[in-house]
């Protein structure tokens, strides 16, 4: 994680530079290479360099699953697209969890390696984006990469005359892909930017990375009656479950209004579990084995609710409001400081059950995950349905805005 803060932004310069396929075939090769590095090794180090190497790809992963799914999608498939890349997070932990629990971590990395593989065959499929294709003046090659993903039968000039024009315009205004930092110096550009990291700052003040790190741990501090192990597999699916459900929302209903209410749930739930650890840990006595469903009801309906929307939404508007023409830089930083807050919820959890009690790190974000409801509602823009100009005009100070709030 403390890699990913580092070299995230370098991250974002080498994918608009060398591409989505070159840059995940690159990158699974490298985690192929890492994980037989883990399951050879033989002291503490060659661990660490594994999971540095991992750390950067993961970089490089995030900023692909930032940028890429808007910019291969038509306006209605976006949030879908982006949900299904959330939903294959959420699976590949699910994954783990059950691999973690019936294999042991020598054939458990072969396994990850024998899953990632294959896949270096399905990139040399891949399509790039025609966004990035254009930016290179490689005419013939939008055309096949539009007719690919948009289908043989259907018109693509109109799309392809509004690829050139984008990239006409950023042209204008952004000489070289490096300048993209210097763009984020004007409102139009910083104003999203901000957005975007404030979104995913609430995204993470909820606490779902300590419960997905801390879960087994979680359990046995709550004096659960079940397996803590098998209990963390049980979240793991209920983390990736809802992801279906979002599928058929996200497209249906307003934006704000699934986060918010999502958070809403999110909030509550965390609320009644950390009344309930208070009073469990308060107590002389201890609630009783028969208590032992609470904690896992609780984590399941926060789960739910984060895996609906409070996940999936969060990517959405983050690849939706970052302007096309600081996308990739503007990625880099916004996983920068994305790992930078995971960092930090991870590393502060056991000092903060130290100081308040688990009862009260769960209150502490019970209370974030409301301020997040107030800040989506007052600060955030709808998104649905309205194209990246639309979006964009909204942080335009010499337009007037379009129904911001």
């Amino acid at each position: 994680m403390v890699v990913s803060v580092v070299v995230s932004v370098m991250a974002g310069l080498v994918v608009e530079r060398l591409g989505v396929r070159l840059c995940l075939t690159i990158g699974t090769l490298a985690l192929c290479l890492t994980w037989v590095m883990i399951a050879l090794s033989t002291d503490f180090s060659m661990l660490l360099i594994a999971r540095v190497f991992q750390g950067f790809v993961a970089s490089v992963y995030m900023v692909v699953i930032t940028v890429y799914p808007v910019e291969v999608s038509q306006v209605r498939w976006r949030g879908i697209m982006m949900g299904v890349a959330e939903a294959m997070v959420m699976l590949g932990a699910f994954l783990t969890y059950l691999g973690g629990l019936i294999l042991l971590p020598t054939p458990l990395a072969f396994t990850f390696v024998a899953i990632l593989a294959p896949q270096l065959i399905l990139f040399f499929f891949l399509r790039e984006s025609p966004l990035w294709l254009a930016r290179r003046d490689r005419e013939d090659d939008i055309v096949d990469s539009l007719m690919c993903l948009r289908g043989r039968g259907v018109d693509i000039k109109p799309e392809l005359e509004h690829i050139k024009s984008t990239v006409y315009t950023e042209r204008i205004h952004k000489p070289t892909a490096a300048e993209q930092l210097l763009l984020l110096r004007k409102p139009l550009y910083l104003k999203p930017l901000i957005l975007c990291i404030l979104i995913l700052l609430f995204k993470e003040l909820t606490g779902q990375y300590a419960a997905l790190t801390y879960t087994v741990k979680m359990f046995r501090m709550a004096g659960s009656s079940l397996d803590p192990y098998w209990c963390a597999v049980v979240m793991g699916a209920v983390r990736f479950l809802p992801c279906f459900l979002s599928w058929m929302l996200i497209e249906r209903l307003p934006r704000r209004l699934l986060l918010s209410t999502c958070m809403t749930v999110a909030g509550v739930s965390l609320a009644v579990l950390g009344i309930f650890l208070w009073v469990w840990s308060s107590s002389s006595k201890g609630l009783g084995p028969h208590m032992g469903w609470v904690p896992i009801v609780c984590l399941s309906i926060f789960t739910l609710a984060y895996g609906i929307g409070v996940g999936p939404i969060s990517w959405t508007m983050v690849a939706e409001l970052l302007p096309s023409q600081v996308r990739n830089v503007g990625a880099g930083i916004i996983n920068s400081c994305f790992s930078l807050f995971l960092f930090l919820v991870g590393l502060t959890f056991p000092f903060s059950v130290e100081a308040v009690g688990v009862g009260g790190v769960f209150i502490a974000y019970a209370l974030c995950s409301l301020c997040g409801v107030i800040f989506v509602l007052t600060c955030l823009p709808e998104t649905r349905g309205r194209s990246f100009t639309e979006i964009q005009t909204n942080f335009d100070s010499s337009k007037e805005p379009s129904n911001v709030l």
